[in-house]
């Protein structure tokens, strides 16, 4: 039977202009990656599927008649993400920082095109094939890392002088803008804490940052109560600080967390799928798995993304160049706003973003750029290994 690692190794030796052809030496083996790294995106992505399956089931049979509707789905997405994850951690990660440019006007392009499809529910967010759909703000993310990281490397000490970025900072402007025209604003958000992240990786003054932050705040207030984007959002969150009532989704949440004690009500026993919480497979995924598997579940999860911090911020402080180093401190960045965020939602910290949990919750598009993004972590961390 082949297995996703042999499929990704096919797939490579067609693909790579390195490969070894008739006649030729052998290539040298591949160093091993880190495995705590493997180990907890497995973990994530292995419970994903398990929790979708229990969160799900009763919502799919209600709205398509088929129980396993979303599961069969994430099954495909689990497997495809898989196969990227092996074959992106094997690919020389300083590849893409010649194809960073490529990558950006990619992800770019995906920006444009959901914006001249129809909406869908009133929005222009999803791109539909069939019957998949895909999210470009998703790819643009991991798009503007990867191109964030090669430019930053490329100034190298010259990040101190503001002229030497500004162009960084306008395609965050211009991303930016197109994502606000779906409207995403949540991930304008996480976009731009990414950057504020590598910015500070690369070295940049302190003096810029101030107010850098002070502008993003300034910014934030006016969209929201400016322009009433997501005002109402807001203002239920608020309510639900102080009051009884709030926000239905977070109260919901809440009573879904706190119901399942230490060790949970039991998988599949949940009560909040029962149409109380809304969304118990996507963006509340953390409360499902709080009701069902406890606070140990939780604590569990959270473990396996602060290893998944900590192991990308090693590998990036071992990696053989500063492209590899940014490209770790900023998809690790990019993971621990998400999941912060996440969590914040769901236990009432923060007004209802939409965020899905990274590797866990439902959905192709998280989880195929999110494994891409990990699996060139892997690569970056096998020089450690080369290196001693």
């Amino acid at each position: 039977m082949t297995g996703p690692r042999a499929l990704a190794d096919g797939i490579l030796a067609m693909v790579s202009p390195a490969a070894q052809q008739p006649g030729q030496r052998r290539r040298p083996r591949v160093p091993p990656a880190d495995r705590l790294i493997w180990t907890a995106v497995m973990a994530l992505m292995s419970l994903g599927t398990v929790m979708v399956l229990s969160s799900s089931v009763m919502l799919a049979d209600r709205k398509f008649g088929a129980p396993g509707f979303f599961w069969t789905r994430q099954l495909l997405w689990w497997g495809l993400a898989t196969l990227l994850l092996v074959i992106s951690s094997r690919l020389d990660h300083r590849r893409f920082r010649f194809w960073a440019l490529l990558i950006l006007l990619s992800g770019l392009a995906g920006l444009l095109v959901v914006l001249l499809l129809p909406p869908v529910k009133g929005v222009h967010r999803w791109i539909t094939v069939g019957p998949l759909s895909w999210q470009p703000a998703e790819g643009f993310r991991l798009a503007f890392v990867v191109y964030a990281a090669a430019f930053l490397a490329k100034r190298g000490d010259e990040i101190v002088w503001f002229r030497r970025w500004w162009v960084l900072v306008a395609v965050l402007t211009a991303g930016s803008a197109l994502l606000m025209l779906q409207p995403e604003f949540s991930a304008v958000l996480t976009l731009w804490a990414t950057a504020g992240i590598l910015l500070v990786a690369a070295g940049i003054r302190w003096r810029h940052i101030l107010p850098a932050l002070s502008i993003a705040v300034v910014a934030a207030f006016v969209i929201v109560y400016g322009f009433g984007y997501k005002k109402s959002r807001v203002d239920d969150w608020q309510a639900g600080l102080t009051v009884a009532d709030g926000s239905y989704q977070v109260r919901q949440s809440k009573i879904a967390l706190g119901s399942g004690g230490l060790l949970g009500q039991g998988l599949g026993q949940g009560r909040a799928k029962m149409s109380y919480l809304p969304e118990p497979h996507t963006d509340f995924i953390l409360s499902s798995i709080g009701e069902e598997l406890g606070f140990a579940g939780v604590t569990l999860v959270w473990l396996a993304f602060g290893l998944l911090v900590y192991r990308g911020w090693k590998a990036a402080m071992r990696a053989p160049d500063r492209f590899g180093y940014l490209l770790c401190i900023g998809i690790g960045g990019s993971l621990f706003v998400n999941s912060v965020l996440n969590a914040a939602v769901a236990t009432g910290l923060s007004p209802s973003t939409g965020l899905p949990l990274p590797f866990v919750s439902y959905g192709g598009s998280s989880l195929l750029c999110t494994a891409i993004g990990w699996g060139m972590v892997l690569n970056v961390s096998r020089f450690r290994v080369a290196c001693g």
